[in-house]
């Protein structure tokens, strides 16, 4: 059954309370409540995907909460083969691991036993840090024990249905569907001398479990026991419908490609009715997650839609917020480049909301939701000065811990302090360090700018040495914003002074809030940059 939200209050409770009328419409309402997802793990993972695992999960913590038995199930497709090149490497490259599964195939980057295992313990990393556990199905397992057997002479023993399901929704011609049916088996064959899928399945015999094969890459024809050494898996349609069988999976989200007509959905859906003999999940219909400029995010993309750094720089309570505030059926956008400081702003206005009680029922509903289970900053302190902190500090935490503790007045140690606020800080240094924006990183001049001084007019000169003698006066931004300009105002310098304050702390004319970089400047440094050894 596939299902769109109608918008009829929080989306959460209608996706459930259609989940049930379904279950007990079909008499499974008493059994565990399956919920899967899953993918294959053929590409660096971008965030996109994060969406259908937070509503999966968001379904089971809230069939849990009206007391019905449920559990997540995510399954990795690691016995599908290799056939998308990553966006860091060429074809040529990676050209002879071309058609091998993916467990098979090495990591190029030399961190895992195998390219499926690296980017399926780093998706797995990411879900972890957002507060979802599912029970791992990893079908390169399954396929190897044999615990498929029974599903695949099943589908060998119906390959003709099979093949009439499937063509009548490819587009095929009666003609062309004709010439290929005798031939067609649901199988996706592993050469056991080059290891690769270019195979061609010629032979099941059923009195032998044996299943024959003529390999187009090597040449080779051999045959394997479906029951003892099997080295292949069932097409992917026919997969989908096993594993819905097989795991009674009750409720899964699906993108909007997948639940056409003639989309994955449709076909699998009457394999396993009309075949297995089982019922098709509920299907709850999403869209995709943009950023600016990109409607969809996509593995082809590159880096800056990568999972690991969706929540390499956003709080996980922040992650799942975002996630659960906005539909499944509604697409939206992320900007995680220039656009995190707004991100941050709008959260921390979120719970400044919530935690003065002057929120709705749906609002502290899902701030708790977006705070279930995972780490967040219990001392919170503006994205954008931490990034100034940070960068004025060249990275160090400590150090920009104790110029925050002074800042903000925090009541306690620097070390109580970052251990307060890690997880922002340290996704602020992800967002500085690691993701290409350390030209954000302030730097302060070495020393006096004394040719900007003397291109200085004498009041704002002497407005200048006026704020070096209040510098003691002030540690936290609004005393540092006051003192700033009363000093501008009386002198009637304004503009001209805040420039040359950028100029001799910055060496340009334009920076941060000069209130905020003020305090997060040691005062001996700041009495040094701008009145180096004037008299």
């Amino acid at each position: 059954m596939i299902y769109e939200l109608k918008g009829n209050g929080f989306w959460l409770d209608e996706a459930c309370d259609k989940l049930l009328e379904y279950l007990k419409s079909i008499g499974t309402e008493n059994k565990t409540i399956v919920c899967a997802a899953g993918m294959t793990p053929s590409a660096p993972i971008h965030f996109g995907i994060l969406r259908e695992v937070a509503i999966t999960a968001f379904i089971v913590d809230e069939l849990i909460q009206r007391r019905k038995k449920a559990r997540l199930v995510y399954y990795w497709d690691d016995y599908d083969h290799f056939c998308k090149v990553p966006y860091y490497t060429t074809r040529e490259a990676v050209e002879e691991h071309i058609g091998k599964t993916l467990r098979e195939v090495p990591d190029f980057n030399g961190c895992y036993n195998s390219y499926g295992e690296h980017y399926m313990h780093e998706f797995e990393k990411c879900v972890h840090k957002c507060g979802f556990f599912p029970n791992y199905n990893y079908q390169s397992r399954m396929y190897k024990y044999g615990l498929y057997a029974d599903r695949i002479r099943g589908a060998l023993d119906k390959r003709k249905e099979i093949f009439d399901i499937v063509s009548r929704s490819s587009g095929m011609s009666e003609e062309e569907a004709a010439q290929k049916r005798d031939s067609y088996y649901p199988l996706e064959i592993y050469c056991d001398v080059c290891g690769k899928d270019f195979t061609v399945t010629t032979e099941w015999n059923r009195e032998s479990d044996t299943v024959s094969y003529t390999c187009k890459k090597c040449g080779h024809s051999g045959s394997y026991i479906i029951g003892k050494d099997f080295r292949g898996k069932l097409a992917w349609k026919v997969n989908w419908a096993t594993r819905w069988s097989d795991d009674g999976v009750s409720f899964e989200s699906s993108g909007e490609n997948q639940l056409t007509d003639t989309g994955s959905y449709s076909v699998s859906s009457r394999v396993a009715t009309e075949i297995f003999g089982g019922h098709i999940p509920f299907s709850l219909l999403y869209r995709f997650i943009g950023m600016p400029g990109i409607a969809k995010v996509s593995r082809a993309q590159g880096e800056k839609t990568l999972a690991t750094r969706l929540t390499g720089v956003l709080e996980p309570c922040i992650v799942r917020w975002l996630l659960v505030k906005n539909p499944p059926n509604k697409p939206f956008s992320v900007d995680i480049e220039e656009g995190i400081f707004r991100i941050y702003h709008e959260w921390d206005l979120f719970v400044d909301k919530v935690e003065s009680g002057q929120c709705s029922e749906l609002d502290r509903r899902i701030y708790d939701i977006s705070m279930s289970g995972v780490e967040f900053c219990k001392f919170r302190i503006p994205f954008r000065t931490l990034i100034i902190a940070l960068g004025l500090c060249e990275g160090n935490k400590k150090l920009a811990a104790e110029r925050l503790r002074i800042m903000t007045g925090f009541k306690g140690s620097a070390v109580e302090l970052l251990t307060a606020a890690h997880t922002r800080i340290n996704a602020a240094s992800y967002w500085l360090y690691e993701c290409g924006h350390v030209e954000n990183q302030l730097s302060l001049r070495s020393s006096f700018n004394e040719e900007a001084w003397n291109s200085f007019s004498d009041s704002c000169k002497n407005a200048v040495l006026q704020m070096c003698d209040n510098l003691n006066s002030f540690t936290n931004e609004e005393d540092a914003k006051k003192i700033l300009y009363d000093i501008a105002s009386s002198s009637g310098t304004d503009k001209e002074l805040f420039r040359a304050l950028y100029l001799l702390c910055l060496g340009k004319e334009r920076g941060p809030k000069l209130a905020t970089l003020l305090c997060l400047t040691q005062k001996e440094k700041l009495m040094t940059l701008l009145k180096g050894d004037y008299k």
